[in-house]
């Protein structure tokens, strides 16, 4: 059940939900236990770095 969990809560942040958003459909009192089960993926890491504009 456990990873059921761990691909709910990436799948909902890959979606483009927020951390607050996941925790509540997970129940979870903490962003802290959140964080626990959400995996960000390589591609939407790489994504973020290049939503920086080319100033940097």
């Amino acid at each position: 059940p456990h990873k059921l969990r761990h691909s709910y809560a990436s799948a909902l942040v890959e979606a483009g939900r927020s951390l607050a958003e996941v925790r509540e459909l997970l129940g979870h009192s903490s962003i802290a236990t959140t964080q626990v089960y959400v995996h960000i993926s390589r591609k939407r890491l790489e994504e973020a770095a290049m939503s920086l504009p080319d100033v940097l």
